[in-house]
C-alpha cells in the first residue's frame, strides 16, 4: 500500500505559494515516488545521471537489436477496379444526414463516406441545435459501428441460431398473446423519441391492450417531469436558453457536463460568454454542487455541499426571491454568502437570470426551482411538451421498480428488453435479476450480447444507427432521419423491423415502417428531409399557469456520509464501454481512463489516512463494492462519489473486467454509505500530470502572471506562462511574399470547457491509436490534442482551470533543429510537418519540443486491430507503424483537398499558379460545441483567425522562449468581483 498523503503539509506548501499558484494533483503537489519518477522521465536532466555499468548494458542491447532496423515490410500487390460504382470518384467523399440517439434524444450527424464506408461524423450544420458541433459521444458512434464485438446474430439460449427460428417463436407469441389480449406481455424499452417506434407501440396496444410498457433508461428526466406535473398540472420539460441567461444558477446541475444535451448547452453558454466580453450584458454562473464537474470548472463562483443540503439552499435561494417566508437557516456563513451573492445576481438582471437543479434533486426542489423561474420572468426557459415517449399524460409508461413487483406478483408470463441493459444498470433493490427467473418466455433486442441478453431465451441483434432506417426528435421535438450509411454489416435487424415481424409475423422492410410514420410527406418533400436529415416540426412551447407556492422543508443535520451515484464522463452508464477510444479519453477532471473510482474529499482522505489508489470497501443497500480511492480535490467533505459504467462482463473485448460495477440507487432510497479502507492497491492510469511543460522547482507549480488590464473590470489571466518577460528576436521562418494562406490557429480558453470532443474528433479524423491502461500509465497515450487540467487555489477548493495543447507548430521550432535526419520540416504555409518514412525514432524532436505534442510509436499499435477497426481508418491519413513520431498536422489532408477544390473552382491547373485564399476547418474546429477554436488564414484580415489575434486577450504560450507558434490563445476572463468573499471557496 502507498503512503498516506501528508496533507497538513500540502496546505503548508500551498500556503507559502501564493494566490496565483497552478498545481497538477495532489500526487504531483507532494512530490511522492510515483509523481517524481514520471517528471524524471520528464525531464532527464533532472534526475539522477546514469551510472557506467547501466550505459554499457544499454549499448550493448542497442547494437544487438540494430539489424532490426534492416527488417522491412513484406511486398503487397494492390489490384485495380474493373468496374467504377456508381457516384463512387476515388479520394471523393459522399455526405449523409443521419442522427444519432443519445438517451433517447436525436443528435443530428453529417457521416462522411469514402469508398462506401462511413470513416467520420460531424455535426449536421443546418440543424439549428447542434450548428455543425457534437459531443464526444456522437464522435465515437462511428467506432461503434465497426465494433467487432455487437452482435452478429440471433441467439437462443446463448448459441446462434437463423432468424426463420426467431420468425416462428415470435408467430407462436403473436397467437399466444391473441389468445388473451396481451395480458402478461410486459416491455421494458430504452429511452426513445423515435415517431415510427411510437406508431409500433400503438399498434401493438390496440392489438394487445393489455401489455405494459417501463421505461429502462437509468439517468432520466424522471424528477423534472414529475415536478412539472406538481408545479403545472400536466407533465411538461423545461427548455433551457443559456443564450439568454445573464445569471444562471446550478444547484447541483451539470448543465455543461457529459449528456444528450450537452452540445445544446455549451453552444448557449459560449453565446453568452461571447456577448459577455463584447460588453453585451454578464455571463454570471453559480454553482453548488457535490463533486467537481466541467460546470463547476466554468462558475464564477462554486461551492461545495452535500446533496441533502440542496433543499436547504434552494429554499435559501427562495427565501431570498421573496418566494417563500423566512424562518430558520441550517447553512453555515460560507453557504448563506453564496446564496446573497446568487441573489443578488439574479435581482440585478430581472428577465435574464436562470435556476436549474440536477436530475437526481429531490422533485419538490425541481418544483420550487419552477416557481422560482416563474418569479424572475426568466426568459431563458420556456416548457414543452416531453420530447420522450411514455411521458405524456395520456401515455404514461411505468418504472422499472414497478416492473420488480409485477414479477415478484407473478403477473409477468413474456418479458422483453428493447435497446436497454437494465440487468446491469437497475438498483440492485429491485432484485431484477432473481424475480425474472419464473417468466416462462425472455427476450432481449440490442447492439450487444450483454448482461441482460445472456439472462434471457432469446437475443435478437440490432442495427447500428448508421446501417438502419429509423428517426427520432431532437430535443425541441424536431425530427430527425436516421438514415443508414451502409448496408447492415451483420445479420442485424432494426427495432422496427422486429415490432413488424411480431405484428405482421413477415419480415418487413426498416425504410417502409418509417414510411408508414411520414405518409404526410410526398416524394419531393421526403428526399428534401433525407438531404437535409431533419424535419421542421419543433415542438411548440407552451404557456403554463403560475407554478404552486414553494413547499420545502429544512432537512435535518448529519454528519453521515452521503454516496453520489453519477454516470461516468467517458463510458456513461456502460452502453459506450467496449469504444477504445472513449475508454482511453481523459475524463474531463481527473484525467483518469481505462476505470472508475471511488471519489473522495481530501478531508475524507485525511481522516482515513488515504492516497490516490488505495483500495477501499463500500456497503451500499444490495452493494458491496472495492474500488480504488481518488482523492479529488474541491468535493464535497461528507460525499462519496462513485461512477457507473464499469465492472461490465459482456461489454466486450474492449470493456470487460474493468473498474466496479455499481448501480444507480433507487428513487427515494437512502443515500447513506459505509466505507472501510481495506488492504490492497489499485493500478491507475492517470495522465493528469503527464507532458509537464518545463521543470521547475519542487512541487512544480506553473505560475501565472497577471497581464495589463485591458478590458474593464475583468481580470485575464495566461495559464501555464513561466516568466512575465518577453523576448524578441527576429524569426528564422519567413513566409515567402505570394506562398499562399500561412495557417493559424487560436484557442479562446474563456469558451473552452475542457468536454473532450475536439480530442476524440480528432482521433478519428486522424487514425490515432490506442494503446491500453498500462502504456497510458507510462506516458504513452498518443492523442495528438490534449486538455491540460489545472488547479488553483487550496486543496479543499480550488479553480479549474482548461487548456488544450495540439502542436503548436512554431516558427522557429526547436524540433526541426534537433531531427538528425530532417523528418521534421517547414511547409512554406508555416505548417511544422512530419515526414513519415524519413522518421527513424530517435525521439529527439520530443525532447526539443518544449510544449510536449509529440508522440513516439513504441509499437505498432495498429497491427492487431480487426478488420472491422481497420476499415474505419481515415485513407487520407497514413497510419504510423512502429518507431515512428507522430503529432498534430492542422489536418493537413483538409488542408490539401480544400487546396485542390479552390484550384478547380478557379480553373486553373499546376503546381506554380498564385493560390487564392481559401477556408479551411479543422476536425476540432468542427467539433467543439463552444466553437473555441478558430483556424485559418493569418495573412487574411478578415479571417476570424486575424482577427482573434487582435484581441487583447491574444497572448502566446511560452513566449518567452521565442518559437514564435501558430497556435495561440485568448486568455481566460476572470469575472469574479474583487469584493467577494473568499470563504465561498471554502464551503462544506
Amino acid at each position: 500500500m502507498s503512503d498516506a498523503l501528508d496533507f497538513a503539509a500540502l496546505r503548508e506548501r500551498l500556503a507559502g505559494l501564493g494566490g496565483q499558484a497552478y498545481w497538477q494533483g495532489l500526487d504531483d503537489l507532494a512530490q511522492t515516488p510515483q509523481a517524481k519518477a514520471l517528471f524524471e522521465a520528464e525531464f532527464p536532466g533532472v534526475a539522477p545521471l546514469l551510472d557506467r555499468r547501466r550505459f554499457l548494458q544499454l549499448m550493448a542491447a542497442s547494437l544487438a537489436m540494430a539489424g532490426l532496423a534492416a527488417c522491412g515490410r513484406t511486398p503487397e500487390e494492390a489490384v485495380a477496379r474493373v468496374e467504377q460504382p456508381e457516384q463512387m470518384v476515388p479520394g471523393k467523399a459522399l455526405w449523409y444526414a443521419s442522427a444519432i440517439a443519445f438517451c433517447g434524444y436525436a443528435q443530428p450527424v453529417l457521416g462522411k463516406t469514402l469508398a462506401g464506408r462511413p470513416i467520420k461524423l460531424e455535426g449536421n450544420p443546418e440543424h439549428p441545435l447542434s450548428g455543425g458541433t457534437c459531443d464526444a459521444f456522437t464522435q465515437a458512434a462511428i467506432l461503434q459501428l465497426y465494433d467487432p464485438d455487437r452482435s452478429q446474430a440471433p441467439r437462443f439460449k446463448g448459441r446462434e441460431t437463423a432468424w426463420a427460428n426467431v420468425q416462428t417463436r415470435l408467430v407462436e407469441m403473436a397467437s399466444a398473446l391473441d389468445a388473451n389480449a396481451g395480458r402478461g406481455f410486459h416491455i421494458a424499452c430504452g429511452a426513445s423519441s423515435s415517431p415510427t417506434l411510437a406508431r409500433q407501440l400503438g399498434e401493438l396496444r390496440q392489438r394487445w391492450p393489455q401489455i405494459t410498457l417501463y421505461q429502462a433508461e437509468p439517468f432520466a428526466d424522471d424528477a423534472r417531469i414529475e415536478a412539472s406535473r406538481q408545479a403545472f398540472g400536466r407533465a411538461l420539460i423545461p427548455r433551457l436558453h443559456l443564450e439568454q441567461a445573464q445569471v444562471i444558477v446550478s444547484l447541483d446541475d451539470d448543465l455543461l457536463g457529459p449528456g444528450p444535451l450537452q452540445t445544446l448547452h455549451q453552444r448557449g453558454w459560449a453565446s453568452r460568454r461571447r456577448a459577455a466580453a463584447s460588453g453585451q450584458g454578464s455571463a454570471l454562473l453559480y454553482v453548488a454542487q457535490s463533486v467537481p464537474s466541467l460546470t463547476g470548472a466554468a462558475a464564477t463562483e462554486r461551492l461545495r455541499i452535500a446533496p441533502s443540503r440542496i433543499v436547504d439552499l434552494a429554499l435559501a435561494l427562495a427565501r431570498g426571491l421573496n418566494q417563500a417566508p423566512g424562518g430558520d437557516s441550517r447553512l453555515d456563513s460560507a453557504q448563506q454568502a453564496w446564496v446573497a451573492q446568487a441573489v443578488n445576481a439574479l435581482k440585478a438582471h430581472p428577465g435574464h437570470g436562470l435556476i436549474s437543479a440536477g436530475s437526481h434533486a429531490p422533485i419538490d426542489v425541481h418544483a420550487a426551482v419552477a416557481r422560482l423561474n416563474q418569479s424572475l420572468n426568466s426568459q431563458a426557459v420556456e416548457y414543452q411538451a416531453p420530447v420522450l415517449l411514455g411521458y405524456a399524460d395520456d401515455d404514461r409508461w411505468l418504472t422499472l421498480g414497478e416492473l420488480a413487483q409485477s414479477l415478484a406478483a407473478g403477473n409477468v408470463e413474456c418479458l422483453m428488453f428493447l435497446d436497454c441493459n437494465p440487468l446491469y444498470t437497475a438498483p440492485a433493490e429491485w432484485a431484477l435479476l432473481e424475480r425474472m427467473q419464473h417468466v416462462p418466455l425472455r427476450l432481449h433486442a440490442g447492439l450487444y450480447y450483454d448482461e441482460s441478453a445472456a439472462q434471457c431465451h432469446w437475443h435478437l441483434p440490432l442495427n447500428h444507427p448508421l446501417d438502419g432506417w429509423s428517426d427520432a426528435r431532437s430535443s425541441d421535438g424536431s425530427a430527425c432521419i436516421v438514415q443508414p450509411l451502409i448496408e447492415p454489416m451483420y445479420a442485424t435487424r432494426t427495432l422496427h423491423q422486429l415490432i413488424g415481424l411480431l405484428l405482421t409475423g413477415n419480415e418487413t422492410n426498416a425504410l417502409n415502417e418509417v414510411l408508414d410514420s411520414w405518409k404526410q410527406l410526398d416524394a419531393a418533400h421526403w428526399n428534401q428531409a433525407l438531404s437535409q436529415g431533419w424535419i421542421g416540426t419543433a415542438a411548440p412551447t407552451v404557456s403554463v399557469p403560475t407554478a404552486q407556492a414553494v413547499n420545502l422543508q429544512l432537512q435535518a443535520d448529519s454528519d453521515d456520509l452521503e454516496v453520489v451515484v453519477k454516470p461516468d464522463a467517458c463510458v456513461w452508464d456502460g452502453r459506450f464501454a467496449n469504444l477504445g477510444w472513449l475508454q482511453e479519453l481523459p475524463k474531463p477532471i481527473s484525467k483518469l481512463t481505462w476505470s472508475n473510482v471511488v471519489g473522495v474529499s481530501p478531508a475524507l482522505a485525511e481522516r482515513m489516512g488515504l492516497s490516490n489508489g488505495d483500495a477501499l470497501q463500500i456497503e451500499l443497500p444490495g452493494q458491496s463494492i472495492k474500488g480504488a480511492a481518488w482523492v479529488e480535490p474541491g468535493q464535497a467533505d461528507q460525499v462519496v462519489a462513485l461512477y457507473v459504467g464499469y465492472g461490465r462482463s459482456r461489454a466486450g473485448h474492449v470493456g470487460n473486467g474493468l473498474g466496479y460495477w455499481v448501480r444507480p440507487q433507487a428513487p427515494g432510497s437512502s443515500s447513506a454509505v459505509t466505507v472501510q479502507k481495506v488492504d490492497g492497491q489499485f493500478a491507475l492510469a492517470s495522465t493528469q500530470t503527464h507532458h509537464r511543460l518545463a521543470p521547475n522547482d519542487t512541487p512544480p507549480i506553473l505560475s501565472v502572471p497577471r497581464r495589463a488590464a485591458t478590458v474593464p473590470v475583468p481580470v485575464k489571466e495566461a495559464p501555464a506562462t513561466l516568466y512575465p518577460s518577453t523576448v524578441d528576436s527576429p524569426a528564422l521562418f519567413r513566409p515567402v511574399k505570394g506562398s499562399g494562406p500561412q495557417w493559424g490557429m487560436v484557442i479562446d480558453l474563456d469558451l473552452c470547457t475542457g468536454c473532450n470532443a475536439c480530442v476524440v474528433a480528432c482521433q478519428a479524423e486522424n487514425n490515432i491509436a490506442v494503446v491500453g491502461a498500462e502504456q497510458v500509465a507510462n506516458g504513452r497515450a498518443m492523442h495528438w490534442l490534449r486538455i491540460d487540467h489545472y488547479y488553483q487555489g487550496d486543496i479543499e477548493a480550488p479553480r479549474s482551470k482548461f487548456q488544450p495543447l495540439p502542436c503548436m507548430h512554431c516558427e522557429q521550432a526547436p524540433c526541426e533543429t534537433g531531427c538528425p535526419v530532417n523528418a521534421t520540416v517547414h511547409g512554406s504555409d508555416g505548417l511544422n510537418q512530419m515526414v513519415y518514412n524519413r522518421c527513424i525514432g530517435t525521439r529527439t524532436c520530443a525532447s526539443y519540443c518544449p510544449y510536449k505534442v509529440r508522440r513516439f510509436n513504441w509499437f505498432d499499435w495498429s497491427a492487431d486491430a480487426a478488420p472491422s477497426i481497420q476499415a474505419q481508418r481515415n485513407p487520407q491519413v497514413t497510419v504510423r507503424g512502429r518507431g515512428v513520431m507522430e503529432k498534430c498536422t492542422y489536418c493537413i489532408q483538409r488542408i490539401s483537398a480544400a487546396r485542390i477544390d479552390s484550384r478547380i473552382a478557379a480553373g486553373q491547373g499546376g503546381e506554380d499558379h498564385q493560390e487564392s485564399t481559401f477556408e479551411v476547418v479543422t476536425a476540432c474546429q468542427q467539433t467543439c460545441p463552444s466553437q473555441a477554436i478558430q483556424f485559418g488564414d493569418i495573412n487574411a484580415p478578415a479571417s476570424a483567425v486575424s482577427q482573434a489575434r487582435q484581441s487583447p486577450r491574444h497572448y502566446t504560450l511560452l513566449e518567452e522562449l521565442n518559437t514564435r507558434p501558430r497556435t495561440t490563445y485568448l486568455a481566460q476572463i476572470d469575472d469574479r468581483g474583487s469584493d467577494l468573499d473568499r470563504e465561498l471557496e471554502h464551503g462544506q
